[in-house]
């Protein structure tokens, strides 16, 4: 009688178990959120133009290590041995110079997506919570953390549309 009443409890408490409700489990890709919002392409259209500033510099002292290598190349036969010196480390000097801009410009570019980002956390995190409320979610993971997920999942284009509908 014991052990049936053992298997019995056990019997209900599976079928309790598999009656309840499996927890929504949804993802957000946060920088992709962020990017796609009106205000997020008008902050990333807006460093663009610096960005582009920058980028003409870069291209001005990569032509000009380019016309020091082709003359080095061209007429390096004819130039005197300490000429040749002095050009080829002319030319060593703005490759580094080049490949520290380079540096610079990649990480300028980092820090100013973290900065559009930092400013537009406080209306991605309203639209979270109202989704979450609204859809009943249980958890949200990002995007980035998932291997591999069905795209019904993903909520980013809803938090965009819900950000876009957040006035300041």
């Amino acid at each position: 009688m014991k052990k049936f009443l053992v298997v019995l409890v056990g019997l209900f408490m599976a079928q309790t178990l598999m009656a309840a409700e499996t927890p929504k489990i949804v993802t957000v890709d946060v920088l992709r959120a962020v990017m796609s919002t009106e205000e997020g392409k008008i902050k990333i259209e807006k460093l663009k133009g610096e960005f582009e500033k920058e980028k003409a510099g870069l291209e001005a002292l990569n032509m000009k290590g380019k016309k020091l290598q082709d003359r080095i190349q061209k007429d390096g036969a004819v130039m005197s041995t300490d000429e040749r010196h002095k050009l080829e480390k002319e030319l060593m000097e703005i490759a580094q110079e080049l490949k520290f801009k380079e540096q610079q410009l990649k990480q300028s570019g980092q820090a100013d997506q973290r900065q559009v980002v930092e400013s537009m956390l406080p209306k991605f995190q309203q639209a979270m919570k109202q989704i979450i409320a609204e859809q009943k979610i249980d958890m949200v993971l990002r995007r980035e953390a998932v291997l591999d997920l069905n795209p019904s999942l993903d909520i980013t284009d809803l938090v965009v549309t819900k950000m876009n509908s957040i006035k300041d």
